[in-house]
């Protein structure tokens, strides 16, 4: 007779479970000890929790079955490069590589923006190295977003669960990505950043007291901007982290420059992010890509991100008023008639609107200014044809003042194009169609939210 404990099961059974137990401890190992049968580094698999943007996970093998110990599951790791002109330095950053990842099952991918060579001198030292490598070079024209968009592009190539970014001036420790990797595992991190600023960490490699001060006012600068979302992290601006790749939503990323951290950050959703220091070394050959227009593009994706698009595109309309109110004043000054003078005025403020909206609002890889001026120029012109026959009234029957009617006129135009855009460009949809749109937050076939909480 067989007795049954508070769960139902009979000791047969128990005895059953501890033994199989047993023996998958004997078969698998400790963690963090290498698999006799395939050489490769065990690290533990801890079960992480849904992430709203994850994709679905593909089945089969078992969640519990250490990292590298089949033959079948493809790389660990993709570390990905972007360079731009690292022709001396890609063959020690290989070896480099190579030998910090022995023991993992791990992939490097290169994307290039070089003009150097980059690729033909990773081409040569490709063969001597054991890590699988490849390289996505990108032509003058399709550098899109920088750095940013180098790695975003990086992303979408990884074979790996997880994806350390690294620069290829050997600024960040390679030996470093098996503890980024450990720590991920460990405590079933998203996010986990090779920081600066931590214990351990280090900035020495900084070039002169400026680029110190830079650093760490702009990761304060970041901090402030996004006090929730960055919470706890120190080390905003560095540019040696891993990330899991499924709670990637490159759709949702606008990568604008070099500072891809925080974009992820900010626009992935709610991610678990851990820290690890790092120290931060010189760079071996070459120059540093960073510049004052590096900077301002810092600048801009800081403020895009912080502030909607609606937001911005209403702030710089606002703006317009100016240039148009004094455009139309002078010109009124100066003798032109004031239908003439707001004609005249319009055009200064559609450019001056144009270059705000281009430097604010929308991303420009599509096209070139000089196509798409023509189109925006006409939309804003179409305000005229109300704003003129107003003008005529406030100024040739009411007698109003020219600028007091210009200023009305102009708020009169707004409104209009406001209903008219809301009306025909934004109207509702049925709540039927609203209830299966990826816009409104809900998965899309590959598994990521359109949305961005």
């Amino acid at each position: 007779m067989t007795s049954t404990d508070q769960g139902g099961r009979t000791d047969q059974a128990s005895r059953t479970d501890q033994a199989s137990r047993t023996e998958q401890g004997s078969r698998t190992g400790p963690a963090g000890r290498p698999d006799d049968r395939t050489g490769l580094l065990r690290l533990p698999v801890l079960p992480h929790p849904r992430h709203p943007l994850e994709r679905p996970e593909r089945t089969g093998g078992s969640a519990a079955e250490p990292v590298g110990s089949r033959l079948d599951v493809g790389p660990q790791v993709s570390v990905v490069i972007p360079t731009r002109n690292e022709a001396r330095n890609v063959e020690p950053l290989l070896r480099r590589l190579d030998e910090a990842l022995h023991g993992l099952s791990g992939e490097v991918i290169f994307v290039d923006d070089s003009d150097d060579g980059t690729p033909e001198v990773i081409a040569r030292v490709r063969p001597s190295v054991r890590l699988p490598v490849r390289v996505h070079h990108r032509t003058p024209a399709q550098r899109v977003g920088g750095l940013g968009g180098a790695v975003s592009e990086g992303f979408a190539l990884c074979a790996a669960p997880y994806a350390v970014i690294i620069d290829g001036d050997l600024q960040h420790p390679p030996e470093t990505i098996p503890a980024l990797l450990g720590t991920a595992v460990e405590h079933a991190a998203d996010v986990v950043i090779g920081s600066r600023y931590v214990s351990g960490g280090s900035a020495s490699g900084l070039a002169g007291s400026m680029r110190h001060l830079v650093s760490t006012g702009s990761n304060r600068l970041c901090r402030w901007v996004f006090p929730r979302r960055l919470r706890g992290v120190s080390d905003v601006m560095s540019g040696f982290f891993l990330v899991r790749v499924a709670v990637v939503d490159r759709a949702g990323l606008r990568p604008d420059g070099y500072k891809i951290l925080l974009e992820l950050l900010v626009a992935s959703g709610r991610l678990r992010v851990r820290e690890i220091g790092y120290a931060f070394a010189e760079r071996h050959a070459g120059t540093s890509n960073a510049s004052l227009t590096e900077g301002a593009r810092f600048a801009r994706r800081l403020f895009a991100l912080r502030v909607p698009k609606p937001a911005r595109f209403a702030l710089v309309g606002a703006s317009g008023t100016v240039p148009n109110l004094l455009g139309t004043a002078v010109l009124h000054h100066v003798g032109l008639h004031y239908l003439v003078a707001a004609i005249v005025a319009t055009q200064i403020a559609v450019g001056w609107n144009f270059l705000g909206c281009e430097l604010l609002v929308w991303d420009r890889e599509t096209g070139s200014r000089l196509r798409r001026y023509p189109a925006f120029a006409l939309i804003n012109n179409l305000d005229l044809v109300i704003r003129l026959p107003l003008l005529a009234v406030l100024v040739g029957r009411w007698h109003l003042g020219v600028g007091i009617s210009t200023l009305m006129s102009l708020a009169a135009a707004v409104i209009v194009r406001y209903l008219v855009v809301d009306r025909l460009v934004y109207r509702r949809r049925a709540v039927s169609e609203r209830a299966v749109s990826p816009s409104y937050g809900r998965p899309s076939e590959d598994g990521v939210s359109g949305a961005v909480s």
